[in-house]
């Protein structure tokens, strides 16, 4: 539901992302597989530092149409020949010791424990030793109480686009709660409604549960990622 509203208003997250993983990707010398890759915002600037195979992992149609469009034809040519796209989810991958960096932007947060714990397990079976792991930080603590936050707005010809999110507790979860907008002359056009529930995971859990898949928390990289290793034998 979100995708017709990700790359308006949400790009310019992802974009600090994306140059901040440009010198790992650069130095990648085996493969790189990007997990949840939504619509390619970040996919296209590994693409473009990277000189090796790029596996993109996206399991919903309606971002995997975007991500398509944005990889053809501006990858095209020798760019083109190096991305394949996997319409599955991650612990569906069967891509074991096919890279050296790894990035899961926007999505571990957003998986039950075991599963989280699963995903963990496939990414330290995808990465050759010595292999880095890229993360968003997650959230390490619920909530006090419902925090409001403005996704911005944009305009396109006459409209404007816009939209915000509420996070609050809910059964030891965090519900965030997406609401878009498309707006004409002060009128709405269009609303847009998405929630999501994200498990909270403090540094030493997450780091407990790492070591347990055979990764390491190696420490952070700017910005609010965190940059995982799996250790040389």
């Amino acid at each position: 539901m979100s995708a017709e509203f990700y790359d308006v208003l949400h790009a310019r997250a992802y974009h600090r992302h994306a140059l901040a993983l440009a010198g790992p990707a650069g130095a990648a010398r085996v493969g790189i597989v990007e997990v949840g890759a939504g619509t390619g915002l970040v996919t296209d600037v590994l693409i473009g530092a990277s000189s090796v195979p790029v596996h993109a992992v996206e399991p919903a149609a309606a971002m995997r149409a975007v991500l398509l469009s944005r990889l053809h034809p501006p990858a095209g040519g020798s760019a083109g020949d190096r991305v394949t796209v996997h319409a599955c989810s991650a612990l569906e991958l069967s891509l074991s010791g096919q890279a050296d960096l790894a990035v899961c932007l926007r999505m571990a947060a957003g998986l039950p424990p075991e599963e989280r714990r699963a995903l963990w397990r496939t990414l330290a079976d995808l990465l050759v030793p010595g292999g880095l792991l890229f993360l968003d930080r997650p959230p390490a603590r619920l909530p006090a109480r419902p925090a409001r936050r403005s996704l911005g707005e944009v305009r396109l010809g006459t409209d404007t686009y816009g939209g915000q999110v509420i996070a609050y507790a809910e059964d030891g979860r965090i519900r965030c709660d997406y609401t878009y907008l498309v707006c004409r002359q002060g009128r709405v056009l269009r609303r847009a409604q998405e929630s999501f529930l994200l498990w909270p995971l403090t540094r030493e859990a997450l780091g407990e549960e790492l070591a347990d898949a055979g990764l390491a928390l190696d420490g952070d990289l700017p910005p609010d990622l965190l940059r995982v290793w799996r250790p040389l034998p």
